[in-house]
């Protein structure tokens, strides 16, 4: 598949990127099996390094980049050069929809590119990635968009290009910046704060209803793909996401705490690929990852927090802060 001609382009679409170690791949494929159950007339285009990937089955338009990427984050700094739509909604490939996310492209503001988040100011205590006021110092600015780059809207302007240009240039600034490596290379959400910044672009709180992660989840995870249900506690408060962006532990390394992923993948494969009845595909898929799921989930009305998150809250006080995104 190629990317379609620019007249035949529709105005709104999802942006998926999917390269380098083969799992991003497997995640990409769950995706798509849930965007095409939940918002079938939505757009889907996947770049990734391999075509012929079963992942790019479930994407209307797929775009090749060349093998061999890293496996930091440096790639999203170009999402506007991949970004075919005039309204594009990124998202990490290990994420699912749990239904339509249409509504989303509207809960934004009118701001060029869009981030889920909060605001933090060059006082904040805590590092993020690295010394917040050295990096509003470097931007010029008072304070900086925190945010969880899993989602981003970005919108076909001079302005969103100037921040992605800029994050960019940051890059090639990155160990004289002071920020933290990720896995090896670089994290992309320090810099794109930065151009955000820069242009006056603020986080959106949006957690609750648009994209949510279980980092900092304080109640039983209840998510249900087929069904169309996803609620839970994030640091105390309940969060009903139209997207669960499960996050590094939570599904890339298959620990404990990736059961609900592999159990809703599966019962999306199930439904989704062999034609399965629901309730068919979810029965088989509890059986398969049920006893663990449940593990999990009394873990954390035991302990109040889940495996392996001591402070039950996503930001680290003194070590490189866990990065939730792809």
């Amino acid at each position: 598949m190629a990317p379609m001609p620019r007249e035949q382009i529709p105005e709104r679409g999802v942006l998926v990127l999917a390269y380098g170690h083969k799992r991003y791949r497997r995640q990409a494929h769950s995706l798509g099996l849930s965007l095409r159950r939940h918002s079938p007339g939505l757009h889907r285009t996947l770049v990734t390094d391999d075509i012929r990937c079963a992942a790019a089955q479930e994407y209307d338009a797929v775009i090749e980049v060349e093998d061999g990427q890293t496996d930091d984050c440096r790639l999203k700094l170009s999402l506007d050069t991949f970004a075919p739509y005039s309204h594009t909604l990124y998202l990490d490939a290990d994420a699912l929809a749990v239904r339509p996310i249409e509504p989303i492209f509207d809960l934004f503001d009118g701001s060029d590119v869009g981030v889920v988040g909060q605001d933090i100011p060059e006082d904040h205590p805590e590092p993020w990635y690295g010394d917040v006021a050295e990096m509003c110092r470097a931007a010029g600015t008072e304070w900086l968009p925190k945010c969880n780059s899993g989602l981003i809207l970005l919108r076909s302007t001079e302005v969103t290009r100037q921040v992605f240009a800029r994050a960019r240039q940051w890059a090639d600034r990155y160990e004289a910046l002071g920020l933290h490596p990720f896995r090896g290379g670089i994290a992309d959400e320090p810099l794109l704060a930065m151009a955000l910044a820069e242009q006056d672009v603020h986080s959106q709180d949006l957690t609750a209803v648009a994209s949510a992660t279980p980092i900092g989840i304080s109640s039983a995870l209840r998510v249900d793909t087929l069904a169309g249900s996803c609620v839970f506690a994030k640091q105390g408060t309940e969060v009903e996401p139209a997207l669960i962006h499960f996050a590094a532990d939570y599904s890339s390394d298959y620990r404990l705490a990736g059961a609900h992923y592999r159990r809703e993948r599966l019962a999306l494969r199930l439904s989704q690929r062999m034609g399965l009845p629901d309730r068919a595909a979810r029965l088989a898929a509890g059986l398969r990852f049920g006893l663990q799921c449940a593990v999990f989930n009394t873990w954390i009305r035991v302990a109040g927090r889940a495996p392996r998150d001591p402070s039950g809250i996503f930001v680290a006080a003194a070590s490189p802060p866990l990065e939730v995104s792809q």
